[in-house]
């Protein structure tokens, strides 16, 4: 009978660890885990502006900044919309201009205008980290 016991008892803790192992890995992996190399197809497609931080502080955007879109295609070209108010309060199609952009593992070089870290949680959202005048500036775009 004893033996039973400690067969049981053997079970039932290699049952708990291997429940533990279970979930451990479980819970390790998660939705957000970054590509550390990107390619161009990571990024095919159109992306909005959802918010920008500068040093890790929140930067209020109007609702015309955030019509501000990245619309990259296959030629590694990128077009880029801004928008602004006009003279009646409306947002308005400030500018559109189209820059050739390369990519080199996860960092992206927009021809003339930044060149940024990179990433892709989820492949719904873009990252940029870039530092501008000496400020850390991240934008993250979501995908249309």
């Amino acid at each position: 009978m004893a033996l039973q016991s400690k067969k049981n008892k053997m079970s039932k803790n290699l049952l708990s660890l291997l429940m533990l192992i279970t979930f451990s890995f479980a819970t390790s992996c998660s939705d957000d885990d970054v590509v550390e190399t990107i390619n161009e197809t990571f990024i095919i497609g159109e992306w909005k502006l959802a918010s920008i931080t500068e040093n890790d502080t929140d930067v209020s955007l109007n609702d015309c900044e955030l019509l501000k879109s990245l619309n990259f295609n296959t030629s590694n070209e990128v077009i880029i919309k801004t928008y602004a108010f006009d003279s009646n309060n409306n947002c308005e199609l400030d500018s559109d201009v189209t820059h050739s952009y390369t990519i080199d593992h996860s960092s992206i070089t927009i021809n003339g205008i930044m060149n940024a870290e990179i990433s892709t949680p989820r492949n719904e959202t873009l990252i940029l980290k870039s530092v501008e005048n000496s400020n850390y500036i991240t934008k993250t775009y979501t995908r249309q």
